[in-house]
């Protein structure tokens, strides 16, 4: 998990490999860390994200909530096909703001 500020504008936060259980709770500790120190517009980009278990989709939605009480915003990008089938299959894709690539989701903030 990697984690980039651009022009103080947006963080983004990397994932790769599967967000599980465990990786879930390293998300939550870095998306936390961020907002408490005011950084509170992210994105999230899944460019190297294969995988989702119902843990890291809690995850996803406290998070958004968490930005959201805090005046922020929590997007996504770069969705594998088969999370954009989750995404789909869970309406997932009507709470979350998705973008295609991470510069349209850069973009939507400015």
């Amino acid at each position: 998990m990697e984690i980039i500020t651009k022009e103080n504008i947006v963080s983004i936060v990397e994932l790769n490999g599967e967000l599980d259980n465990e990786s879930a709770e390293e998300l939550r500790i870095n998306v936390e860390d961020l907002i408490s120190n005011g950084k509170v517009n992210i994105i999230l980009n899944f460019n190297e994200l294969s995988y989702s278990n119902s843990a890291g989709l809690r995850e996803l939605i406290a998070l958004y909530k968490l930005a959201n009480s805090k005046g922020g915003d929590l997007r996504l990008c770069s969705l594998q096909p088969q999370l954009e089938d989750l995404f789909s299959f869970t309406n997932l894709k009507k709470v979350f703001n998705i973008y295609p690539t991470e510069e349209d989701a850069v973009a939507s903030f400015e």
